[in-house]
């Protein structure tokens, strides 16, 4: 009866489960596209959109071209990482989310910018809302898996 006893005082079933949802986020979130990685595709995005009518289709060509080592260095290190679990289906928030970014993309077209100092409003502009987007996606892909890890019959 002592034995019961202290054994039930040690454990802790809030702790034990706050110790499993931790684990699970970070098994999903290291199975995820690196922040860095990120950050940098969302920088070079929102510097072509801003200057594709201000310099030359030869300029937005070079810029485009740090897209290889910069899919290489996520090649490199997604293939060090967990591979993913597939999900039955989207998430109908990522998806949104993901419209949403193509639709901040296609709208920053409308602004022609007429000097120099404009293109760096429109490029903190554009960068602000395709790294809003960028996060908000990837947080409601994330929260979408655990649920449905957490749903799945095993």
């Amino acid at each position: 009866m002592a034995s019961e006893e202290s054994r039930s005082t040690d454990f802790d079933p809030t702790q034990a489960l706050a110790d499993v949802d931790g684990a699970s986020s970070s098994m999903v979130e290291s199975t995820d596209a690196p922040r860095g990685f990120l950050f940098a595709l969302v920088a070079l995005i929102a510097t072509v959109f801003a200057l594709i009518s201000v310099v030359s289709w030869w300029a937005i060509l070079g810029l485009s071209a740090f897209l290889v080592p910069l899919f290489l260095w996520y090649h490199l290190v997604m293939r060090r990482r967990p591979k993913r679990r597939p999900v039955l289906e989207r998430s109908g928030v990522y998806m949104g989310y993901v419209l949403l970014f193509c639709v901040v993309l296609h709208f920053s077209g409308f602004w022609v910018p007429g000097s120099w100092g404009e293109v760096v409003a429109k490029w903190l502009v554009v960068f602000a809302l395709a790294w809003a987007c960028i996060s908000l996606a990837r947080g409601a892909d994330m929260r979408h898996r655990l649920k449905d890890a957490n749903e799945r019959c095993v």
